[in-house]
């Protein structure tokens, strides 16, 4: 605070900041505002904090399915093993895969199809594929 006039010996003044409309102007409650109070010119500024719009920084990136835009033939067994166990030969499933639903049931369908028709064989994976880089995130 400063020293009033009174105290340095002259009159005794009123002390006002100089633009009288910001004290007429002064924030609702429940708005976000900063009061700053300039000492050396005593004016009183009022800066309205907006809030800023931002996206959640800890929002996951939605999953996509590796197939979507892939036509899943039953001649492919390169790609169909990569669903199918190597050990017992069952389909992986969509928890496993990451496939959308319709993808999931295409390719258990092309799976069976290709093992019916001789293209893969049923109980075991087919070592040729063994060393095939994983399409989706498999343990084994």
């Amino acid at each position: 605070p400063r020293p009033s006039a009174a105290a340095s010996g002259g009159a005794a003044r009123e002390i006002r900041p100089r633009d009288a409309t910001a004290t007429n102007r002064l924030p609702q409650p429940g708005q976000a505002c900063k009061l700053i109070y300039l000492q050396h010119c005593s004016l009183l500024i009022i800066v309205y904090l907006q809030p800023v719009e931002m996206e959640n920084p800890y929002k996951e990136p939605p999953k996509k399915c590796v197939l979507c835009g892939i036509k899943v033939d039953y001649k492919n067994v390169q790609l169909l093993s990569q669903f199918v166990s190597p050990y017992t030969g069952r389909i992986y499933g969509r928890h496993i895969t990451g496939l959308c639903n319709k993808k999931q049931k295409e390719i258990s369908k092309t799976i069976k199809r290709a093992q019916v028709l001789g293209f893969m064989p049923v109980m075991f994976k087919n070592t040729a594929f063994l060393t095939d880089p994983k399409i989706c995130n498999i343990k084994y």
